[in-house]
């Protein structure tokens, strides 16, 4: 588990710390879309387009920092 973890860290030029802060953002930013988009499945009128925005801007992040570390 460790050496995949450091594998894992080396392929994305990441240390722990840094690992630790862009998957952390990452999936608070993933459960803020969930909530958003629950809410509105409740009540259509509710982040009409939040959840949209929020997972498109998630996606450019990851494949940001997919071509920055090619």
């Amino acid at each position: 588990m460790i050496k995949k973890s450091i594998e894992h860290l080396t392929e994305n030029k990441m240390t722990y710390c840094e690992h630790f802060i862009f998957a952390s953002t990452h999936g608070l930013g993933c459960l803020k879309a969930g909530l958003c988009l629950i809410c509105h499945a409740i009540i259509p009128a509710l982040f009409a387009h939040t959840g949209s925005i929020l997972v498109k801007e998630l996606n450019k992040s990851f494949n940001q920092h997919r071509a920055d570390n090619l």
